[in-house]
């Protein structure tokens, strides 16, 4: 599994437009096997000092899924309302380990 991590603040004022940008991007990613695992408000930093005001996780079965949707023309048609009503984004692709064995076996041989 693919996952994305997205970090953002909203610009004040562009809610609405963001609003929106949610409401049209979710068929996007369902034709392309993508599921919200989380999103929301972040609540808190427990250790470090990256804040920023949502969070969202993202699955996606492979990494040709992820690229199918970053070109769809449907999402770059609607791009603009996420990229013009937020700011200080973050966007993280993370392929996950089966399990914590595997990720220190990794480690070991990195």
């Amino acid at each position: 599994m693919i996952v994305v991590l997205n970090l953002f603040d909203m610009i004040p004022g562009k809610e609405p437009d963001y609003a929106e940008y949610l409401r049209r991007v979710q068929p996007i990613l369902d034709r392309h096997n993508a599921r919200i695992l989380l999103y929301g408000l972040t609540k808190m930093v427990h250790l470090g000092n990256l804040d920023r005001q949502y969070c969202g996780l993202i699955g996606y079965d492979t990494l040709d899924d992820l690229r199918r949707f970053s070109h769809d023309p449907e999402f770059k048609e609607i791009r603009p309302l996420r990229d013009d009503s937020t700011q200080n984004y973050i966007l993280t692709s993370i392929e996950s380990f089966p399990s914590l064995d595997e990720a220190a076996r990794h480690l070991d041989n990195a």
